[in-house]
């Protein structure tokens, strides 16, 4: 039977020679039964309120319906996870954010819901003052001391994998610009986006869904290997898709 040890340097290994931000997801969704989560994030805390959870996703293993629900709440402004980690170095379960707040309460009691009752979130505090975290979670896990170990090094790897390939997209040459193969109604939306407006007042503005508007963006994002909206718009005008 393989070690943990090993099984984790397997997995370092993976993360380090991915080339694009899904092989990291792959590698954390093959993982899920070694160690026991159903799901997972890597994200960015929000720095104003205007920001929402597209925005300050990197990666996203979290289910489906939650997703939808935490962004139509609003809840990444009032997760006591997320506030949680502004104060601490280490690794912590969830458990030991502090829900005294009924808002934070809500969070807590809704992610049950979606089989979301316990996880594990690694934070990590950037030179420039930003804050970022991968989660774990799940309906139980329960992590040894090894494996929580294991966890931290593979989200510290993750991270700073999915960190060079942001900043190796970012530096790509003028020469090798293309639209990304955006569909029209993508980069009308991302004009729209990038003249700071929601996804809902791109909606009424082009007689379309709030969903269709936000479909729209997430493929663009990918496309064009964006994080987030705000990343993905920047990189549409870097590469001339809009001005």
């Amino acid at each position: 039977m393989t070690s943990l040890r090993q099984t984790t340097f397997d997995i370092l290994d993976k993360i380090r020679q991915s080339q694009y931000l899904g092989d990291i997801q792959k590698e954390l969704s093959f993982h899920k039964t070694t160690f026991g989560y159903d799901a997972f994030v890597v994200g960015f805390l929000p720095r104003s309120q205007r920001q929402i959870l597209p925005d300050c996703t990197v990666l996203s293993g979290w289910p489906r319906e939650w997703e939808q629900r935490y962004q139509a709440r609003g809840f990444i402004h009032v997760d006591p996870v997320l506030r949680h980690l502004k104060g601490v170095i280490d690794p912590f379960f969830w458990h030991e954010a502090a829900t005294g707040q009924t808002e934070g309460r809500v969070v807590m009691d809704e992610a049950r819901v979606f089989g979301l009752r316990e996880g594990f979130c690694v934070p990590f505090h950037q030179h420039d003052g930003s804050e970022a975290c991968i989660s774990f979670g799940g309906a139980r896990l329960e992590l040894s001391t090894d494996e929580q170990a294991a966890l931290h090094m593979i989200a510290i790897y993750a991270a700073s994998t999915a960190k060079a390939i942001m900043h190796r997209h970012a530096q790509v040459e003028p020469d090798a610009r293309t639209r990304g193969d955006l569909t029209a109604r993508e980069v009308e939306c991302l004009k729209w986006s990038a003249a700071g407006k929601t996804a809902w007042d791109i909606s009424v503005i082009l007689s379309i869904s709030r969903r269709t508007v936000e479909h729209h963006l997430a493929n663009a994002c990918t496309k064009l290997h964006a994080v987030g909206r705000t990343h993905c718009v920047a990189e549409a005008i870097r590469r001339r898709i809009i001005a």
